[in-house]
């Protein structure tokens, strides 16, 4: 029963880092879109709008990944 309840402890630990880095991922591209970053591209164009896409994938806009945790969850206004 021990081993049971530890696995499934895992499992649940697993899903919370993967569900987190989700909402960091999708919180930065949100607040970066949000605020402008990458604007430079043309969005009328597919090839610029892809790069777009990069940029806004890649652009940091707080300085920890918790914060991103916060704005996500809406812990933070």
């Amino acid at each position: 029963m021990r081993t049971f309840a530890l696995a499934i402890i895992a499992v649940l630990l697993v899903v919370i880092v993967v569900l987190g880095r989700a909402v960091v991922r999708l919180e930065n591209y949100h607040y970066a879109n949000f605020t402008g970053r990458c604007s430079q591209f043309d969005i009328t164009n597919t090839e610029q709008r892809i790069a777009r896409e990069d940029c806004l994938d890649r652009a940091q806009t707080r300085p920890h990944w918790f914060w991103h945790i916060l704005y996500g969850t809406r812990l933070l206004p």
